[in-house]
C-alpha cells in the first residue's frame, strides 16, 4: 500500500496533467529503477531519492486536486499490477519534459515520447 502511495505521488506531481498512458510511463520509470539494481530497491526510496524527480527537489507540495490524485492512485495500482501490460515505453529509467534539456539526456538512449515527456534508458 505504501509503495502504491509513493508511486502515485510521483505520477501526481510529475504528470497529473498528462494523458493516462503518459502517466503510466512515468510510473514505469520508477518501477524500472527499482528493478535495475542501480537504484534503491523500494518504490518509496526511488520516488524520494534526492534530486531524481523535480517535483520533490524542494519537498512535496500539498495535494490540491483530488480528482487528479484519484487518477494517479488508479494509474499507480494498474502499473504495479501489470507493468508490461500498461506501460507502453518499456525499459525507461529516465524522462524529462519536452521543453527542458537536461545535461544527462545526451548520455542516454532515447526510447520515445509520451505526452509531454521524453523517455530514455541508460546505455
Amino acid at each position: 500500500m505504501l509503495s502504491t502511495l509513493c508511486l502515485a505521488a510521483v505520477v501526481y506531481f510529475e504528470a497529473r496533467s498528462e494523458p493516462l498512458d503518459a502517466q503510466a510511463n512515468v510510473a514505469g520509470v520508477v518501477l524500472e529503477r527499482v528493478a535495475s539494481g542501480k537504484y534503491p530497491d523500494e518504490v518509496c526510496q526511488v520516488a524520494f531519492e534526492d534530486k531524481q524527480f523535480t517535483a520533490f527537489n524542494n519537498g512535496p507540495e500539498a495535494i490540491s486536486d483530488t480528482r487528479a490524485w484519484d487518477i494517479a492512485l488508479m494509474v499507480a495500482r494498474m502499473v504495479m499490477q501489470d507493468r508490461e501490460g500498461v506501460v507502453s515505453i518499456q525499459g525507461a529509467t529516465h524522462y524529462h519534459a519536452d521543453w527542458s534539456y537536461p545535461y544527462w539526456s545526451s548520455e542516454l538512449d532515447y526510447l520515445g515520447k509520451s505526452g509531454d515527456h521524453l523517455f530514455y534508458v541508460e546505455r
